[in-house]
């Protein structure tokens, strides 16, 4: 009996130990990966910043900076689908176009703020970018690049343009759906 408990003993000091072992390898496994995870977010944040200070477009009017600036924020949320967050950048664009003595491109811009509907949005950013690239070009940028996109589906396949600080496509037009559909048409610089 005595050789029956120390055998016994034994058999839970080693599942012990086992399960021990195993949680220590899966504790380890979660950290790494989230720490590799947060190191390519810091890496990727990181790039994204050195790529935007060495990219971003410069302005001789602030004005137009505003517009520019605006501009992207609603650019951007409809490449997420966020329609709210769009509302939210045409109407500060709105006011934006304003103050740079552009009605028409505020106009296009209230529009856009009026609604929430996503794909509403999206059919009249091709009137607003043209409305944006008009007063971008007349202010003159002192650096940075402006990438003029292109994506021939867009529109009922009429195709359509709009603005962006970053040469990769991300189409404002489709977001997830197509995201990287269209081309680089023009390079607005000083």
């Amino acid at each position: 009996m005595n050789t029956g408990k120390m055998k016994t003993n034994r058999t839970m000091k080693t599942s012990i130990k086992l399960m021990l072992g195993i949680a220590v390898v899966a504790f380890t496994a979660c950290s790494t990966g989230e720490d590799k995870k947060a190191e390519s977010n810091t890496a990727h944040e990181g790039h994204a910043q050195t790529t935007a200070s060495t990219a971003a477009p410069a302005f001789e009017d602030p004005k137009a900076a505003a517009v520019y600036e605006h501009y992207l924020h609603l650019k951007d949320a409809l490449v997420e689908g966020n329609g709210t967050e769009a509302q939210a950048g045409a109407a500060a664009l709105q006011t934006a176009l304003t103050e740079a003595g552009n009605s028409k491109g505020a106009d296009h811009a209230g529009k856009i703020a009026s609604v929430k509907d996503v794909e509403v949005q999206r059919a009249e950013l091709e009137a607003l970018t043209t409305e944006v690239e008009g007063v971008v070009k007349a202010s003159h940028l002192t650096g940075g690049v402006i990438y003029k996109q292109y994506c021939p589906m867009a529109n009922n396949d009429k195709g359509a343009y709009w603005l962006s600080s970053e040469k990769e496509i991300k189409n404002p037009y489709f977001g997830d759906a197509m995201l990287a559909c269209g081309e680089v048409k023009e390079e607005i610089k000083q």
